[in-house]
């Protein structure tokens, strides 16, 4: 069956890469909407995305990478499905085709998969091997990626998984959530880029955030009542 769907960008600060995703996901043979959720950037982030042409929801202050998937999540509820991708151009948009197969197939959810390569930080590789593996054990399903943002939720995901409100864990607790609920999981494999973008996640703030949501989901009850009904 074929899905409406949506792209969703989560940007900060991301004047500098912006274009080049948005022009990647134009070139698309059936490109998606596409919105972009400005978390209170200081550069010209709006200016870029309504320059290529993308419905831009804008916050006044930063508040947060969870904050801003949830509100461009609630702004896109006409769409079957979203996809969602970051903004510093680490995630190369000719995939997306990928993902919308990976979801008319079947899945319920669709985790990006970075490719485990030598231009991988070592400290990155260690700490993606060591979350995503505690991830899969929490799930009970297999999430070989858990800090991938390229991914594909849809509808009944995005209606049906409880979350909180966050920054960076938003997307982990997510997918372990879903994975609980009996949604069913897929992945696609993507290469990465990494150029001269700098990562927004804080160490000192962000790091133990991810932590203790991870911790808490290990010792919180998994529900067995709200197990999705086969479509």
């Amino acid at each position: 069956m074929s899905l409406k769907v949506a792209a969703l960008v989560p940007a900060y600060q991301a004047a500098a890469h912006l274009g080049e995703v948005l022009l990647g996901i134009a070139a698309l043979p059936a490109p998606p909407h596409v919105l972009v959720v400005d978390d209170g950037s200081r550069d010209a982030t709006s200016e870029v995305a309504r320059q290529f042409g993308a419905e831009v929801l804008a916050f006044a202050a930063n508040r947060g990478k969870g904050h801003a998937l949830l509100a461009g999540f609630e702004r896109l509820q006409d769409y079957d499905a979203v996809v969602t991708l970051d903004s510093d151009g680490q995630h190369p948009p000719a995939c997306l085709p990928s993902f919308v197969a990976a979801a008319e197939a079947g899945a319920d959810l669709v985790l990006g998969r970075r490719e485990i390569s030598a231009e991988m930080p070592p400290m990155r590789r260690f700490a993606n091997r060591f979350s995503s593996g505690w991830c899969s054990a929490i799930a009970g399903q297999r999430i070989s990626d858990s800090q991938c943002g390229y991914r594909l939720y849809r509808r009944e995901v995005l209606a049906g998984t409880p979350v909180r409100a966050s920054r960076y864990e938003v997307e982990t607790e997510m997918a372990v959530r879903a994975a609980r609920l009996g949604f069913r999981i897929a992945e696609v494999e993507i290469p990465t880029v990494y150029g001269d973008e700098t990562s927004h996640l804080s160490l000192t703030r962000d790091v133990p955030r991810i932590v203790g949501m991870m911790v808490r989901l290990s010792f919180e009850k998994t529900s067995k009542t709200a197990t999705p009904k086969g479509r």
